[in-house]
């Protein structure tokens, strides 16, 4: 991995989420002005990109892009469903409550390994 997980996810989270901006012009129809944009920034900026890093730190340890598509399917899945239960402001707060936890995910991540998020390289031996 050329950049390490926090990196990639951040990156890649901002990018999912500018993606995904067609995606909640059309599906805005409970949503206008102000509301669609707090509910995009919040979607955009609070959860994507720490959401992402997770994904991201997922497939470092496994391999396994079986698990990041459930993960993506999974974050879809409930976003849809909340929506539907509660469009408007509730969905912006949920956006921003559901960010802040999955940054707590993250950083409770990185503290368990030891402040790191990607694998450490093997130590390399020198041979004399």
């Amino acid at each position: 991995m050329r950049y390490g997980v926090l990196t990639t996810g951040l990156i890649v989270g901002v990018l999912w989420g500018v993606i995904h901006l067609p995606v909640y012009y059309w599906a805005s129809a409970d949503l206008s002005g102000a509301l669609l944009l707090a509910v995009v920034a919040a979607n955009v900026l609070a959860w994507f990109p720490p959401y992402r890093v997770l994904m991201v730190w997922i497939y470092d340890r496994t391999e396994s892009l079986l698990l990041a598509m459930l993960m993506h399917g999974s974050a879809t899945g409930s976003l849809v469903i909340f929506a539907s239960l509660a469009p408007g402001w509730p969905l912006f707060t949920y956006c921003l409550v559901f960010g802040a936890v999955v940054w707590v995910v993250v950083g409770a991540v990185a503290m368990a390994n030891h402040g790191h998020l990607s694998r450490q390289p093997p130590l390399r031996r020198r041979v004399a």
